[in-house]
């Protein structure tokens, strides 16, 4: 079980690009079997011209009108990078302030008002006060994960993973600061095997052999603490274990590097010179970022 800042890579939001053009549901009847008579459901283009573009065939997963059609045909074609694909999600939580609990200003709307310095070299300096209040939310992140951490298991979703990290943050006095942060719906983040950061939990049981990512952020009197750490479902197999004591080794070093005077851009270096001779590369899309009464903010650490 170790603590990560790189995974391996990422299934992100599907998108279907339909210009100007309007789309219509068909549902046709297909071959009539001995028990039941299957339905097809196709999305065509309604385009008055003599020349038909090809249409798609999806089976249906259970109903959801355009909506879920169209989720089915987003699944069925997108190039995903390994085996997990998106699940079924359970409906998003709600926190309200009468619950007694501080939240942050994008808790009911999904949009953050406290916004970042402008200039990436603007880094806020924290007062002792404000780094004595995020140490709380550090401690309760900290405490939130070992707990989601130590139940994980086979057969277990990401949804009952969620669903015990929105409690016990809330037992702190805590908010779990993904919660609806720019609309993401859950309580903390699952990222399983392939999957780089930010995965949605849902209700794909975890199978054995997977890696799972944790990642917790909790919202405590104005201040985020986060965290974030790898375990192993079951029994994995070597390369993964390899991928994860690489991953631990570079952030031990990056974290002894860490001292008064010393330049952020030399963190990224002290890992990409750690796991390229090993034959790692680092992911490109997405870098480190710094914390406090903002969720993201800078530093970014490339």
């Amino acid at each position: 079980m170790m603590l990560s800042s790189l995974s391996i890579f990422a299934t992100f939001l599907l998108s279907l690009s339909c210009g100007s053009h309007a789309f219509v549901l068909v549902h046709r009847p297909s071959v009539k079997t001995t028990s039941s008579t299957a339905t097809t459901t196709l999305l065509e283009m309604d385009k008055r011209s003599k020349k038909k573009r090809p249409t798609r065939s999806v089976k249906p997963k259970g109903g959801g009108g355009f909506a879920g059609a169209l989720r089915d045909l987003q699944t069925a074609t997108f190039d995903y990078a390994g085996t997990v694909k998106p699940g079924k999600t359970s409906p998003q939580k709600v926190v309200l302030q009468e619950q007694g609990i501080s939240i942050p200003d994008y808790a009911q709307d999904g949009m953050p008002k406290n916004k970042s310095m402008m200039l990436p070299w603007v880094i806020e300096v924290k007062t002792p006060e404000e780094i004595e209040k995020m140490k709380v939310s550090g401690r309760i992140a900290r405490q939130v994960l070992d707990i989601a951490g130590q139940a994980v298991r086979v057969g277990m979703t990401t949804d009952e993973i969620d669903e015990l990290v929105h409690e016990e943050t809330l037992k702190r006095g805590a908010y779990p600061s993904p919660l609806n942060y720019h609309g993401f719906p859950k309580s903390c983040c699952t990222s399983v095997n392939e999957v780089i950061c930010h995965g949605i939990p849902d209700d794909r049981p975890l199978q054995n052999g997977d890696i799972i990512n944790i990642d917790i952020t909790c919202y405590k009197d104005g201040y985020h603490g986060d965290c974030s750490e790898m375990f192993v479902v079951g029994k994995c197999d070597e390369a993964a274990l390899q991928l994860l004591q690489t991953t631990y080794d570079c952030w031990i070093q990056a974290c002894e590097f860490v001292k008064p005077g010393r330049d952020y851009k030399d963190i990224g270096a002290i890992i990409e010179d750690y796991i390229v001779p090993k034959g790692y590369s680092t992911v490109r899309n997405f870098c480190g970022h710094g914390i406090g009464s903002v969720f993201h903010t800078n530093p970014n650490i490339y």
